[in-house]
């Protein structure tokens, strides 16, 4: 008799991380909502902002075209099957997911401080979220899965805003052009959600166009005073929506439509929800950043104001005499319709020994820019409207002209004319029309001194950004400045401001 050899022992069964045992669906779901969020949380400053010059009447508002219309293309492309094969080792997913989180972190806390002056403008902080939500879906889904996407991405890089108000300005900046500048949006994504090959993408987007200009059209026969954000919103969204649900059913017609009919693989790694902590953090760090503020005087509510757009040039200031009055229609393309920018060469009754050593009459330009689109001097600062190149500008002192307008000085040097120009800014509104005064003194006295002149040149301003870019915002300031004509602006800028106010019954 022998005796009967022991039982085995029941293998150990190793349990699954809950998360990885939920169904793929489940799954995709939760990393896309943590994308989201974190990316709700890192820039949570830049939505909040783009919501604040969204309800401004702003042609920012168009950002909002972008990520609906990339979430319709991104459905579009979604239904294609998947071809690429499932990779276990993720190891450079991860190093170019961490690389690019740590570029969007610099975008934003570097990048986006050096261009304060432009930040709405370029909007880089948008950029930086677009940075941050590509390398995140590298770091949790995967290179490949991400550039298969990636005419998406590539659409989703349209929130870069320069572009955009390039293209208005161009086309006239008016509410049709803003939606034509919408348009664009639409036409590629429509080309992207349905161009299962180029020929078929063409198409799309050639519909979109055209279902868009009708609607714009239409909008503009019918409804020519809605709001320049539904000129945005309402015909880009129709043409993708139209077209693509067209082609859609075109392409499937006398067969069962399915939403989404492809299958959904599963994960193939398990080292993704190691990078959530990466995410996480830099997210964290990013939501600690503000953004830039230039600090410039507030603007002044002055509701007893009446503007007329085209504007009346201002009253003169005691003691000064206009002596030639020039009015620039082209603002209108910057600054919306019938925005108007008038010129006034303002000349002193008598000399004063402390603004000239030998007593000649002084002379000022003024420069009045009215617009129906307060929140567009925002946007595009004092200098883009001038042609002026190589040029350093010093920080700013802010000064009090009475009767609420608080106004800033600063002076400017030509390194190519070499001359000084010292100037006074301020901004007033009366909650529908606003106007940004700026005055210009040249340290040159003689009668043929030169003044900056309007021009709308973008080349220069475009110039001085790349200068700024490459070598810092110390190539373009100017960290001791010779105020010679200080006290003189703020005494002119009083008196104009009381010649305006006090006929209106403004009390100081």
């Amino acid at each position: 008799m022998t005796a009967a050899a022991p039982a085995p022992p029941p293998p150990v069964v190793e349990r699954e991380p809950w998360l990885q045992s939920l169904h793929p669906v489940y799954r995709l779901t939760f990393r896309w909502l943590f994308v989201a969020g974190t990316t709700l949380l890192a820039f949570h400053r830049s939505v909040r902002n783009v919501v604040e010059v969204t309800q401004a009447g702003s042609l920012g508002g168009y950002v909002w075209v972008v990520p609906i219309a990339g979430a319709l293309a991104a459905l579009g492309m979604a239904r294609r099957h998947r071809t690429e094969l499932p990779i276990h080792d993720r190891q450079t997913d991860v190093i170019v997911g961490s690389m690019g989180l740590v570029l969007a972190l610099l975008l934003q806390a570097v990048l986006l401080q050096r261009y304060a002056l432009y930040f709405y403008l370029l909007r880089l902080d948008l950029v930086a979220m677009w940075t941050f939500a590509v390398s995140a879906s590298i770091a949790l889904f995967g290179l490949r899965p991400v550039i298969r996407f990636g005419w998406v991405w590539l659409q989703l890089a349209m929130v870069f805003a320069l572009p955009y108000y390039l293209t208005v300005i161009i086309l006239g900046g008016t509410k049709v052009a803003a939606g034509i500048g919408t348009l664009c949006i639409a036409g590629v994504a429509v080309g992207i959600a349905v161009g299962r090959h180029a020929r078929r993408g063409l198409l799309g987007s050639a519909l979109g166009w055209a279902v868009g200009i009708v609607v714009i059209a239409a909008m503009a026969v019918f409804f020519p005073a809605a709001p320049l954000l539904s000129y945005q919103l309402v015909p880009a969204l129709s043409a993708i929506c139209i077209v693509g649900t067209a082609l859609f059913l075109y392409a499937r017609r006398g067969a069962e439509v399915h939403l989404l009919d492809r299958k959904i693989e599963p994960l193939a790694a398990k080292q993704v929800w190691a990078a959530m902590p990466v995410v996480f953090v830099v997210a964290l760090g990013l939501s600690f950043v503000r953004l830039p503020t230039v600090g410039f005087a507030p603007t002044a509510y002055v509701p007893a104001m009446r503007y007329e757009v085209p504007a009346d040039p201002l009253l003169p200031a005691a003691g000064w005499q206009i002596h030639d009055t020039r009015v620039y229609p082209w603002v209108s393309s910057m600054f919306g319709d019938d925005a108007t920018l008038v010129r006034q060469k303002v000349v002193a009754d008598v000399g004063d020994g402390k603004y000239d050593k030998f007593a000649r009459p002084r002379t000022l330009m003024v420069d009045t820019l009215t617009t129906y689109r307060p929140f567009s001097l925002n946007v595009f600062p004092a200098r883009m409207i001038y042609h002026v190149e190589n040029i350093r500008l010093s920080g700013i002192r802010p000064v009090d002209l009475g009767y609420g307008v608080r106004a800033d000085i600063f002076s400017a040097i030509d390194d190519k004319l070499l001359v000084t120009w010292d100037a006074i800014q301020w901004t007033w509104t009366n909650g529908e029309v606003a106007q940004r005064i700026l005055v210009l003194a040249v340290d040159n006295h003689e009668d043929d001194a030169p003044f900056p002149a309007p021009t709308g040149a973008l080349r220069p301003t475009l110039n001085s950004m790349f200068t700024v870019l490459f070598r810092g915002n110390s190539s373009t300031y100017d960290a001791s400045p010779n105020r010679k004509d200080d006290a003189l602006l703020t005494e002119f800028g009083h008196d104009l401001v009381r010649a305006q106010l006090e006929p209106l019954g403004v009390k100081p």
